[in-house]
């Protein structure tokens, strides 16, 4: 470890704490000499008037603040932070990301809460972050708080489904996957079968689309859910009914069918806007609804676990919780 030089690069306050831990490795205790040891270690070009008459540490911290490198270094902070970006696509760390974030505050002495949350809604281009944090911010004028609810705001976004994204879709009463694959029905339509499956395998893979440039699934969109491998869309076909349980068939074809996602989870999420991975919902289509259950049927020597559609009233046996894959 080197004795560290103060050469207005570096905040007073942070040089000193770093000149002191050397000091203490080096069993040198009394503060006399430390302050000595500080007042030559300040880099030649920065002129100190009457710097021995300095007598404390606090003294030389002012000292050092009233002398115009500690403005130029505030202000490259400020520009630092200005520039800085959160890009969560890119792998950023979020701890990393606020741990740089508040020490640059610290460094161009930014203490302003308004001034601080400005900052960070410029850091992240991202149209529901900036929504939701400024609606969480207001009125708070912690700043740990306001840090706190920046990274509780981007694990947020991370959650919601994406137009585009792999998801599986698990039917909450059996536990099985929303899957299909390449056979079709022997009766009925002859489309593609769909049926449930205990893992989320490449079968079980979907993505939701849409006509319109959304980023993001929100309860009020109509959408396209495409089963990855065979590229097909979801889709009910009331022309059609089910041998066993007398419900519409559940098949995955060509054409497009508009899905809607419905939210069932408990009364206090019911008006969240966004789709998010764990909610419970129900899946309609026009106006019938998506449908598993223990009943099953047999193709060549596998066996399927049906599902269907039908206009009854949403139960338990409706409601599929979303995952992110």
């Amino acid at each position: 470890m080197e004795l560290p030089k103060y050469s207005g690069t570096i905040h007073p306050q942070e040089w000193l704490k770093q000149v002191l831990i050397f000091c203490y490795f080096k069993q040198i205790k009394d503060d006399k000499e430390v302050l000595n040891i500080c007042k030559t270690m300040i880099n030649s070009t920065i002129i100190i008037p009457n710097v021995n008459e300095i007598k404390s540490f606090e003294e030389l911290i002012e000292a050092l603040k009233l002398h115009s490198t500690f403005n130029t270094f505030k202000i490259s902070c400020k520009r630092k932070l200005q520039m800085m970006k959160f890009i969560p696509e890119q792998h950023d760390d979020i701890a990393t990301f606020l741990a740089n974030f508040h020490s640059l505050c610290n460094d161009a002495e930014i203490n302003d809460h308004e001034e601080i949350i400005t900052l960070l809604i410029n850091s992240y281009s991202n149209y529901f972050f900036k929504s939701e944090f400024i609606k969480r911010v207001e009125g708070i004028n912690s700043v740990d708080e306001i840090f706190k609810i920046f990274s509780e705001v981007v694990f947020d976004e991370l959650k919601i489904i994406k137009f585009g994204s792999s998801i599986a879709l698990k039917h909450v009463a059996t536990g099985k996957y929303l899957s299909s694959c390449n056979v079709n029905y022997k009766t009925g339509s002859n489309q593609q079968v769909f049926a449930g499956e205990k893992f989320p395998d490449e079968d079980a893979l979907w993505y939701a689309t849409t006509s319109h440039n959304f980023q993001h699934c929100t309860y009020d969109d109509g959408f396209d859910l495409t089963h990855k491998v065979t590229g097909n869309k979801l889709g009910i076909n009331s022309s059609y009914r089910s041998p066993t349980t007398g419900h519409f068939e559940v098949n995955c074809r060509n054409g497009s069918s508009s899905l809607k996602w419905i939210n069932t989870s408990n009364a206090t999420n019911n008006n969240a806007p966004y789709v998010k991975a764990k909610d419970v919902i129900a899946l309609k289509c026009g106006i019938s609804i998506f449908r598993s259950h223990d009943f099953t049927f047999t193709i060549g020597n596998k066996t399927f676990q049906e599902v269907v559609g039908h206009n009854e009233r949403i139960g338990g046996n409706d409601e599929w919780q979303i995952e992110i894959v």
